[in-house]
């Protein structure tokens, strides 16, 4: 076909233009592409930048990154490690004293123990008997020569208020409002059968013929706070007065009313305690048990051809003779409080 010279410099004309557009449109994709590549490689670079700056990042393909972490000592901070301080709510933890971490829920201290108020005794220090043996003990031994190391007037317990600890109670306390002395009297009414059952019309009596210390500091004898005297419980005497001991103290207990319970029961009566020591010091102070062992007022009450260790098994144990006394009660006493002869008040008492 024949084509004039104007018609094919007309279709070079629409050729070169097409291209022109084309390239064009080229360039503008080209320059739009390379723009949001750059703008991606800035949101990178920015979002990089602002976690290494402690700011919060947030991604979706992510859920939960933005949140809030808390980190060790209680700080509120984004995760990546911000520099901003608040406190976490709902369950954050914080440093306590002394570094500790504590849980801001919980209550940061636990609940005070009810005050104790009374105890269950089984009393001998009203015999006169005891009160004259015990002096003539005692009195010996604050004037030994030389002095036993810690031993003072102060720390050795009248004897007046011998007596027998059968558990400790908290009365009529706020915090316990179920536990009453009324409530105890009754116990120690319904006990009274239940303790002459067990003895079958026998009397009840203790022979004191073992003196003993408590758990000395650092198990060194030098080193004792607490010094008592009490039965041999494997003789036939000392296993009656444990069996009704123990059965007291289970009525009480099954009753609700005594607060140390699981403690074992270890029959015996305090003759020197170093926590009643006057004037109180920053720190409890000893008495030498060694010294006391040594002591010629210790030889004077000792069992004649019984200078060894006690048959209860404690290597600290010496058997000693220090009467035979009836117990004819048992009693609620008042913790704190003294009668005209330095006794302690009996709120309550059963007569056997």
């Amino acid at each position: 076909m024949f084509h004039s010279p104007a018609a094919v410099a007309r279709t070079h004309l629409v050729r070169y233009s097409i291209a022109q557009a084309q390239v064009s449109v080229g360039n503008t994709l080209h320059s739009h592409t390379g723009n949001t590549l750059r703008e991606r490689g800035r949101g990178r670079g920015a979002a990089n930048t602002s976690a290494a700056r402690g700011h919060p990042v947030h991604r979706a393909d992510a859920p939960g990154r933005g949140a809030t972490a808390m980190a060790e000592g209680g700080d509120a901070r984004p995760l990546g490690g911000g520099r901003g301080r608040g406190r976490g709510r709902g369950g954050g933890r914080a440093r306590g004293r002394g570094g500790a971490l504590v849980d801001q829920a919980a209550p940061q201290g636990s609940a005070a123990k009810p005050r104790l108020t009374h105890f269950i005794a089984l009393p001998i220090g009203h015999h006169a008997g005891v009160r004259e043996t015990f002096s003539a003990f005692t009195n010996a031994l604050l004037e030994a020569r030389p002095a036993i190391p810690g031993l003072d007037a102060t720390v050795v317990v009248p004897p007046r208020r011998m007596h027998f600890t059968l558990g400790v109670m908290s009365l009529d306390q706020a915090s316990k409002p179920e536990s009453t002395l009324q409530a105890a009297k009754r116990v120690l009414e319904e006990v009274r059968p239940k303790i002459l059952e067990a003895l079958g019309g026998r009397k009840l009596q203790v022979k004191l013929e073992r003196v003993d210390i408590m758990k000395p500091e650092r198990g060194d004898q030098e080193r004792a706070h607490v010094m008592w005297v009490g039965p041999a419980v494997e003789a036939e005497g000392g296993r009656r007065l444990q069996t009704v001991a123990e059965l007291v103290r289970a009525v009480f207990a099954e009753a609700g009313l005594v607060a140390d319970e699981r403690r074992p029961l270890k029959l015996h009566c305090t003759v020197v305690n170093t926590n009643y020591r006057k004037p109180r010091g920053r720190t409890r102070t000893p008495f030498s048990y060694g010294a006391v062992l040594g002591s010629d007022a210790l030889g004077a009450v000792s069992a004649r051809g019984e200078g060894g260790s006690g048959r209860s098994g404690s290597q600290m144990a010496r058997t000693v003779a220090l009467g035979e006394w009836a117990i004819d009660e048992v009693q609620i006493c008042e913790m704190g409080r003294a009668g005209p002869e330095g006794e302690y008040v009996a709120a309550a008492r059963c007569v056997l």
